[in-house]
Formats: C-alpha cells, sequence, structure tokens
C-alpha cells in the first residue's frame, strides 16, 4: 500500500488541519487507502490510480513521492494554494494520462511528460517560468487533446514540435511572455478547435496555413477560436482564413497588423458579441466586429471605432487605446520617460527640461527644417525599453542606442522610419528582430543586391558579432556562442565560441587573444569556402550554360542562407521557433460560454479582471524530400502557397513599373516629399503606407 507516499502531501500545521478534514488521509486512519477522499484505486490489486483533491484550500507542494505511484492515471489539484515546482519524478509518471493542477502559485519550469498515454495537461494559471519544451509533441502525438498553459510567465519560443499532436483540439498557450513567430505548422493539426496565443510578444504575419483542410475529410479546418489579440503580430489578415467555415472568434486587436480586414471575413456570425446591443437594422460595418480600420481606435480595438484626430496617426487594424501622437516633442519625452526607469541618463541629460529646444538635445541632430534626424545615444545608461513612437519620427535616419540597459523588444514600428542606420547592440533586449524590420531596405545595407538579412539588423540570440550585427567587411559576420546565457540580441562577445554543447560544460572559456584568433580563423574559412564554391559554381555555369540555383529545390550547396534572387527578397537567417492584463480578458460571454465547448473545466469561471529564442528559418524549402505526411508537418506546409503569393504580388508590382530589383514591400518616404510637412500630406496618408503593404511580412526562400 502506498499511504506513506500518500500521506507526503500533508505538510506542516496547515496540512494538519486540511487533513482533519477530510476521510483518511492520516497513518492512523481506520479507512482503506482506497477509501480515502480523492483517492481511487484499481479494485483487482488495489493500486492507486487516481487523486482528485480540486478546490479544497489546500496549502502544500506536490510531493516528489508521488513519483512512485507508477500506476497513477489521473492527477488533479486545481484551484488549491499549492506552491513550489512540478516535480520531474512526477512528470516522468509512466501511465498519466491526465495532469490538471490549475489555478494555482506553482513557480519553475514545466518539465516535460513522459507518458505516452497522457491527453489532458492543464497548468493554467500559475506562475510557471522558463521555456516550453523543445520536444513536447514528440511522446503525446496521438493522445493529447488538451494543452493548457495560459496565463504564467513562460518565455522562449512556440515549439514546432505541436504539429506531432494529430488528436490536438485545444492549444492554448495565452497571456504569458511567449516571443518568435507562429508556428505555419500549426496548420496541420487536423483535430484543432481552439487556438489560444493571445497577450504575448509574437511577431510576424499570421500564417495563412491555419485555414489549410484536414487531410482526407470534406468539412475543412475545425478551428472555430482563434486568439491572436495583443501581440506584435505585423503584415495583413490573410484572406485564405475565410474559409474557416466553423470560425465564431477570431481576434486579432492590438498588434501591429496594416492593411484592410478581408471582406470575405467579415460576417455576422463573427466576433457577434461586440454587437449584442446594436439594433438588427442598424447600419455597420461588419469587418469593425474584427478590427477598427487604419487610422482609427477603439477601447479594445473592435466596434464602435473613433477616427484619429489630424494630430495623431494610426497605422494599424486593431489598434487599442489611444492613436499615436506624430509631434516630435512628444515622440522625444515618451521616449525618454520610456528609457529612464532606473533614473537620469549617465551624464546627465537636458531631455527633461521644458525650455530646451528640441534640436539642442543630448545626441539629437536636426536638419535645416528642424526635423530629428540623428539620434545618437550610445553607452548613455538609458534603461528600459524602446517605445513604439520612435519609428514615427518621420526622417529619423541614424539611430544608435547601442551599449545601454535596454530591455524588452525590438519594435517593428521602427520600419516607419527612414532609417539608414540602426545599432542596438550591446544592450538586453530579447527575442528576434521583426521580419518587418529584416526587410526593410537601407538600413545598414539591408537589401543590397536583394539581400535581405535580419543580421544586418542585429546579431540573434545564442550568437555574437564584433558590432553585433553582420557587416559588409571581412570577419563582421554573427558567430554562434556555446554560452548557455547567451540570450540576447546583437551581443558584441561571449563567453564560449561554437555550436552549444551541453558536455562541453568543463571547457573554460576563450580569453581575448584566443577569441581573436577564432575569429579570424573563422572568417579565413569562411572566405576561402566562399571564394571555393563561387569558382566552382562559376565554371558549373558556363559548363551547362544555366543560372546559379536560387535555393529552392536546387542540389547544389548554397553557402549562405541569403541568396540572390529575381524577387528581390531573400531567406531570413533564423527557423521559427502569449500576457494578458491581469484584470484577465475582456471579451464579452466567451470565457463563459467556453466551459460548454472547450473539453477543460479551466475556462469554466469567468477569470478575474530563457531559454534564447532560437535562430529560425522560415521554412524549409530547400528540403524537397517530402515523402510522407510526417515529413511535411514537421516542416511548414505553407511554403508554397508562400512563394506563390509572394510571385504574384511581385508580378502585380511589375507591371505597375517596378524594378525587379527593388523589394516589393514599399515604406513611406518621407525625404521623397520636400513639401511634406503637414499631417494630411505626410508620409502617414493612410493611402500611402499599411493599406500597401501585402499580407506576407517574411521573405521568400
Amino acid at each position: 500500500m502506498s499511504t506513506q507516499e500518500l500521506l507526503a502531501l500533508v505538510q506542516g500545521v496547515e496540512g494538519k488541519d486540511w487533513a482533519s478534514r477530510r476521510r483518511g488521509w492520516s497513518s492512523q486512519a481506520e479507512e482503506p487507502v482506497c477509501m480515502w477522499d480523492g483517492i481511487i484505486c484499481d479494485p483487482s490489486d488495489n493500486s492507486i490510480t487516481s487523486i482528485r483533491i480540486q478546490s479544497a484550500d489546500l496549502y502544500a507542494t506536490i510531493p516528489t513521492e508521488w513519483g512512485q505511484l507508477k500506476s497513477l492515471r489521473t492527477l488533479v489539484l486545481r484551484e488549491n494554494l499549492l506552491y513550489g515546482t512540478i516535480p520531474p519524478e512526477v512528470a516522468a509518471l509512466p501511465n498519466l494520462q491526465t495532469f490538471d493542477v490549475a489555478e494555482n502559485d506553482l513557480s519553475g519550469p514545466l518539465p516535460p511528460f513522459a507518458s505516452m498515454s497522457l491527453g489532458v495537461m492543464d497548468s493554467s494559471r500559475n506562475k510557471l517560468s522558463g521555456s516550453l519544451p523543445s520536444t513536447i509533441g514528440e511522446n503525446h502525438a496521438l493522445t493529447l487533446t488538451l494543452f493548457d498553459v495560459m496565463d504564467n510567465d513562460l518565455t522562449g519560443t512556440i515549439p514546432s514540435s505541436f504539429s506531432k499532436m494529430r488528436n490536438l483540439g485545444t492549444l492554448s498557450l495565452g497571456s504569458n511572455n511567449l516571443w518568435g513567430l507562429i508556428p505555419p505548422s500549426l496548420g496541420s493539426l487536423p483535430m484543432l478547435q481552439y487556438l489560444y496565443l493571445d497577450n504575448n510578444n509574437l511577431v510576424g504575419p499570421i500564417p495563412p496555413s491555419l485555414a489549410r483542410f484536414r487531410s482526407g475529410g470534406i468539412d475543412g479546418s475545425l478551428l472555430s477560436e482563434v486568439w491572436f489579440q495583443e501581440n506584435m503580430l505585423s503584415g495583413t489578415i490573410p484572406t485564405a482564413l475565410a474559409d474557416l467555415k466553423k470560425l465564431v472568434n477570431f481576434y486579432v486587436d492590438g498588434n501591429k497588423l496594416t492593411g484592410k480586414v478581408p471582406k470575405d471575413l467579415c460576417s455576422e456570425t463573427l466576433n457577434s458579441d461586440f454587437f449584442s446591443n446594436i439594433p438588427a437594422d442598424a447600419q455597420r460595418d461588419l469587418c469593425d466586429s474584427v478590427a477598427c480600420p487604419v487610422n482609427e481606435v477603439a477601447f479594445e480595438g473592435v466596434y464602435p471605432c473613433s477616427p484619429c484626430d489630424s494630430l495623431h496617426y494610426n497605422p494599424y487594424l486593431g489598434r487599442t487605446g489611444e492613436c499615436i501622437a506624430l509631434n516630435q516633442r512628444l515622440i522625444m519625452e515618451k521616449f525618454y520617460q520610456a528609457t529612464s526607469k532606473l533614473g537620469p541618463w549617465d551624464g546627465g541629460s537636458n531631455w527633461n527640461h521644458d525650455e530646451t529646444f528640441l534640436c539642442d538635445f543630448d545626441g539629437v541632430t536636426c536638419d535645416g527644417n528642424n526635423n530629428v534626424i540623428e539620434i545618437k545615444l550610445d553607452g548613455r545608461g538609458l534603461s528600459g525599453t524602446i517605445p513604439e513612437e520612435l519609428g514615427f519620427l518621420e526622417y529619423l535616419e541614424i539611430l544608435d542606442l547601442s551599449d545601454n540597459d535596454l530591455t524588452g523588444f525590438l519594435p517593428s514600428d521602427l520600419r516607419w522610419a527612414p532609417l539608414r542606420h540602426l545599432d542596438v547592440s550591446g544592450t538586453k533586449l530579447k527575442g528576434i528582430v521583426p521580419p518587418m524590420l529584416c526587410l526593410k531596405q537601407g538600413v545598414n545595407g539591408n537589401g543590397i543586391n536583394g539581400d535581405y538579412n535580419c543580421e544586418r539588423i542585429s546579431c540573434p540570440a545564442g550568437s555574437f558579432g564584433p558590432s553585433g550585427k553582420r557587416g559588409s567587411a571581412p570577419g563582421e559576420q554573427c558567430i554562434p556562442c556555446a554560452d548557455n546565457d547567451a540570450t540576447y540580441l546583437g551581443m558584441k562577445q561571449c563567453k564560449r565560441v561554437g555550436i552549444r554543447d551541453q558536455s562541453s560544460e568543463s571547457h573554460g572559456g576563450l580569453g581575448v587573444s584566443g577569441l581573436a584568433g577564432t575569429i579570424v580563423a573563422i572568417s579565413g574559412v569562411m572566405i576561402a569556402a566562399v571564394l571555393f564554391v563561387v569558382l566552382r559554381a562559376h565554371r558549373r555555369k558556363y559548363a551547362s550554360r544555366r543560372a546559379l540555383p536560387q535555393g529552392e529545390g536546387d542540389d547544389e550547396i548554397v553557402f549562405d542562407k541569403s541568396v540572390y534572387n529575381q524577387t528581390g527578397v531573400s531567406s531570413l537567417p533564423y527557423a521559427d521557433g502569449p500576457r494578458r492584463p491581469s484584470g484577465g480578458s475582456s471579451r464579452k460571454g466567451t470565457w463563459k460560454d467556453l466551459a460548454t465547448r472547450v473539453p477543460s473545466s479551466s475556462y469554466r469561471d469567468e477569470p478575474p479582471n530563457q531559454k534564447s529564442a532560437e535562430p529560425f528559418s522560415i521554412g524549409h524549402v530547400g528540403d524537397s524530400d517530402d515523402e510522407n505526411d510526417d515529413d511535411d508537418d514537421e516542416r511548414y506546409e505553407d511554403e508554397e502557397s508562400i512563394s506563390s503569393a509572394l510571385d504574384k504580388e511581385v508580378r502585380r508590382q511589375q507591371s505597375h513599373g517596378a524594378s525587379k530589383k527593388t523589394p516589393v514591400w514599399e515604406y513611406p518616404d518621407p525625404l521623397e516629399e520636400e513639401d511634406a510637412r503637414s499631417v494630411s500630406s505626410s508620409a502617414w496618408d493612410v493611402e500611402k503606407d499599411s493599406k500597401k503593404e501585402v499580407w506576407l511580412d517574411v521573405p521568400k526562400i
């Protein structure tokens, strides 16, 4: 009998008080263990198969001793006062089918679960931290139906291994601190009905692959709830999502999306709760229930929407809160407030002096019309985050914020400024470079000869470079670190160089001379290899009378991931991998109704009001050996649609006179219009910027 293991739950005075009000739960109890409150046993051998103790005011940790209960299939401890971590010993239970510890005070990482029978994993509304296990979908490919970790403090990227869970119906990652891209491979999940990624720091596009049809089915995707609100997603809303015939709720407000809501997506049934109090015969734009249009704003980013006034602007769909002020002084004041969280900047500053003229601010340079064109504040002790408003300085060409104590994420809003030079190296920025910044032409030499590369903006987390970004000179490359703590963008040094090796922790770090020698050696090898490949390819070109391979379906070696191609864009050198306010979501009726639709009791009540980001490559188009459906699931399954849509957009713009070597993404350039001084005729005019962006904001590979 497992009496001692069970009684490990009774801890301290609070535990004894709790046990005194329960049947059993004492070494002197007359009842057999299988008669104790919350315990169910297998009648054949009296082994414990289920422990259900919920809403019982239990103050304790989860005992590591419970890892000895090898027959345990159900463990439900939700809505208690549990603290401490989830013991790896419990996660290693071989027969566990249901693990539910929602609404407690648990902390620490989420351990990988060993049971290949696990069907429900609910650790929502705790204080879990760290990243999601990268192999999370491998042990539960055919069994897991619900995975819920919403409302924690998880970081890192969304593992693409989720795509292996063929029976997953609910994926709830909302209200965390996840970053990176939404894996397009989530569209391959045939049973997925509820997808909650809201309130995170996700960037990049909404994958059109989410609307793919079920394999062998005729009803199409089963998705009925999609929550993407309050992230940093960019690009436009894919029209393909109109094919989601079962879609009831689709929330995308509070992002950086541009363009228009596709008309085919707007209907009386989609997000209908926002119009619940509106008369049926009232005139209304059904698309406003998805997101307010560009240059309008709303409390929740949806109906009712209000236009921005003449001194403000908003290039985004579903803008929440307020429009963005275009006044230079107001923008600079917000920047100072956001970057002086730990006190005044080093050496003092006149930025907070009302009597100081804008162009006399420390580190600021203006043109002859008093427009801010340069901000150089490297090494000035800035602390805090980079505010989005900075990207709306219409004439800003140089921005140097290097070697400061800046945290948070690199805002994609910087794409709107006509930047030629951007330096955020030597800071503590996390996540990945937003794809829209990777596609910005001209900044740090980006886009030359059609080469668009995120590393020209900043070296990714887990790597470093002498200048914190990729340059054109020899040795100005991003080199992988072997440090497990190399978690920031734009690092200029790391303790150990090379691919991370967990088994090599005993090796010492390189000294300065050793590090310099390593850089020189690596650079020399790379230059020699490039010359060899180029010469070899050059000979083959003339021998076979054909062009060099472009890295899509060719068998030739592509030494550099950023290869020139005729569309004027190239691959991102990264592979893909949610924070609800404390008040919770204010969506009308959705949380109360979820109890009848989602197979988890975690949605039954109305809620109260670093591991480093891994390098990501947008898909694996070069891998052309798609021999079976499993291989397809491990890759992004929408590269063909991405290439097709991108090629179509290239042809469309070329038919309107665009050059083959110019990128198809158009960004407002205020410097092209000398007389653009007023808001009404500025670069932020509605018809000049965000509505012209294509739906896809990642480069073609």
